[in-house]
C-alpha cells in the first residue's frame, strides 16, 4: 500500500477561466509559498493557446501514473503544479505520482505580457473545470492571467476559502527533491529541429502505462535522431520510452528538441517554442521513481547548519539563473564551494536545476521541508550508526578516509576517495552507484565532516 502525507490545499478561490469585456481571463488561485496567498502577476498571455496547452499538460503529468504496481490498490491525489515567480518569468513545476516523470513550464517575459508583484513560490489551483475551459482557448483570442488575486478586489468579500485535503505520496515528496540531483549531472548530447522532432515522435511505438524493464537508446541520425535496442556512440538511455508521448500534443510548437543524458540512464528533453519552454525529465525505467534513487543523501549528511551554507542560502533571492561565478566573488568563497551549497540545498528543496543553463535557480517547495530528511530511512539509520558509536574511523587525510562500520554479524570496511566511495556491505555489491550511497557509507561521511569541521 503506497504511503502518503496528510496535506491541505487552501486557496482563497477556485481557480477559473471566466468571460471578461473583450475576451476571457484565466485566474489561477495561490496557496502557501513565502505568503499564505501570493500575488505574483497580472497581464495577459500573448499566445493563448499555446500556453494553454503547456499547463495543461504539466497539469496532467502531476495527475498520471505511468506505472501502477499490482500492490498498489489505495488511490493518492495528485499534487497540484508548483509555480516560482522570479527573473521576470514564470516557472510551473510538476511531479508524476509514480514519481519517474518531472515536468516544468518556462513562461519567458515574451510569453507573458504585464506587470510582476511577487517573487516566490507556491501552489496554484488547477482544478477539473478550469482544466476543461482551457481546452476551448483559442489562439486568437485575448486571454488575461492573474496568478493570485490582488486582496484589495471587492468580489473577494464574498468569496469562501476553498480547502482541498489529499495524501501526497511520501515517494513524490523524496522525488521532487532527488530529481534536481540527477539535472545537475545530465550533459547535452544532440539537438534537433522541430519538423525531425515530430517525425521521430510519430515512429514511437505506443507502450502500456505499466510496462517495465524497456530500455532503449536514442542517437543521433543525420539530421534526426532514431531509436536502437543496443548503447552506441552519443546514445542516450531512455527507460519506457513510451512515457515521452505525453509531449506529443506540444511538438506542433516546436521549434527545437534538444536532448541530455547522463550514466545513471536518467534523460532529460527540452522543447524549445518561441516564446517558451518545456522540460520532461524520465527515470531510468517506468518503476523506478527518482525517490528510491537516493542521489541527495550525501548531500543531506553534509552539515546543516555550515556557515558556508547559511551565507549561499541568505544570498538567494529568487533569481532564474544563479551565477556561481558571481556569487563566489560577491561572497567569497571559491566555486566549488559555492556550488556544494548549492547541490546541498537543492538537496532540501531549497532551489531547482534548469538544464537548459545549466544552473541553480532559486525556488522553495512549498511544503514542510522538515519532511525531507525524515522521510529517507538510509540517513536515518546513519544517524542511529554513530549514536551507537558502531563507527570507527581508522584514517583520515584531507581528501581520503578510512573506516569500519559494525553491521548485525559482520564489520564493514568503508573507503572514500575523492572518486568513490566503497562499502563491502551487501547492499552496496549490489546497486554500485546507482541507487545513492549505503548508510555504512553515509554514516562515515557524517562522522569524518563533523570531525574535520
Amino acid at each position: 500500500m503506497s504511503s502518503g502525507v496528510d496535506y491541505a490545499y487552501a486557496y482563497p478561490f477556485e481557480s477559473r477561466l471566466r468571460e471578461v469585456s473583450g475576451g476571457r481571463h484565466l485566474a489561477l488561485a495561490t496557496c502557501g509559498g513565502t505568503e499564505k496567498n501570493p500575488y505574483f502577476f497580472q497581464g495577459r498571455l500573448v499566445h493563448a493557446r499555446r500556453s494553454a496547452d503547456l499547463l495543461l499538460t504539466c497539469s496532467e503529468i502531476s495527475r498520471t501514473r505511468f506505472y501502477s504496481p499490482n500492490e498498489i490498490r489505495r488511490f493518492v491525489f495528485g499534487a497540484d503544479p508548483v509555480v516560482t515567480s522570479g527573473g521576470e518569468r514564470l516557472r510551473f513545476e510538476a511531479f508524476s505520482l509514480c514519481c519517474g516523470v518531472y515536468a516544468r513550464v518556462d513562461l519567458r517575459p515574451n510569453a507573458i505580457e504585464g506587470e510582476f508583484f511577487g517573487r516566490g513560490t507556491t501552489n496554484v489551483d488547477f482544478n477539473a473545470p478550469m482544466r476543461a475551459a482551457l481546452v476551448s482557448i483559442s489562439n486568437s483570442e485575448k486571454v488575461g492571467l492573474n496568478v493570485g488575486e490582488e486582496v484589495v478586489e471587492l468580489e473577494r468579500g464574498s468569496e469562501k476559502v476553498v480547502e482541498r485535503k489529499v495524501k501526497l505520496p511520501v515517494r513524490w515528496l523524496k522525488g521532487f527533491v532527488e530529481v534536481q540531483a540527477h539535472q545537475s549531472n545530465l550533459k547535452p548530447a544532440f539537438e534537433v529541429s522541430g519538423e525531425e522532432a515530430r517525425r521521430f515522435f510519430s515512429s514511437l511505438p505506443k507502450q502500456k502505462p505499466r510496462e517495465k524493464g524497456s530500455v532503449s537508446y536514442v542517437v543521433p541520425a543525420g539530421a534526426g535522431m532514431r531509436m536502437t535496442p543496443r548503447e552506441t556512440a552519443q546514445a542516450v538511455c531512455v527507460g519506457a520510452p513510451g512515457r515521452l508521448k505525453v509531449l506529443e500534443q506540444l511538438l506542433r510548437y516546436a521549434t527545437k528538441l534538444r536532448v541530455y543524458g547522463g550514466d545513471n540512464g536518467v534523460s532529460g528533453w527540452e522543447l524549445f517554442l518561441d516564446d517558451a519552454s518545456f522540460h520532461l525529465v524520465l527515470s531510468p525505467d517506468a518503476s523506478r521513481g527518482f525517490s528510491g534513487e537516493g542521489q541527495v543523501l550525501s548531500q543531506l549528511a553534509k552539515e546543516r547548519n555550515s556557515d558556508e551554507l547559511a551565507k549561499v542560502r541568505a544570498a538567494l533571492q529568487w533569481q532564474a539563473c544563479i551565477d556561481v561565478k558571481v556569487l563566489s566573488g560577491r561572497l567569497g568563497f571559491d566555486q566549488k564551494g559555492v556550488d556544494d551549497a548549492l547541490a546541498a540545498l537543492g538537496a532540501r528543496g531549497l532551489v531547482g536545476f534548469d538544464l537548459a543553463d545549466g544552473a541553480y535557480f532559486h525556488r522553495e517547495l512549498p511544503f514542510n521541508l522538515e519532511l525531507v530528511e525524515q522521510l529517507q530511512p538510509r540517513l536515518i539509520n546513519a544517524r542511529k550508526l554513530i549514536e551507537e558509536k558502531k563507527v570507527r574511523i581508522t584514517k583520515q587525510t584531507q581528501e581520503n578516509v578510512e573506516a569500519y562500520v559494525k553491521g548485525t554479524d559482520v564489520e564493514h570496511r568503508v573507503v572514500i576517495t575523492p572518486q568513490k566511495a566503497q562499502c563491502t556491505c551487501d547492499w552496496k555489491s549490489k546497486h554500485a552507484d546507482e541507487r545513492g550511497e549505503c548508510k555504512h557509507i553515509l554514516a562515515v561521511e557524517i562522522l569524518s565532516d563533523y570531525e574535520n569541521n
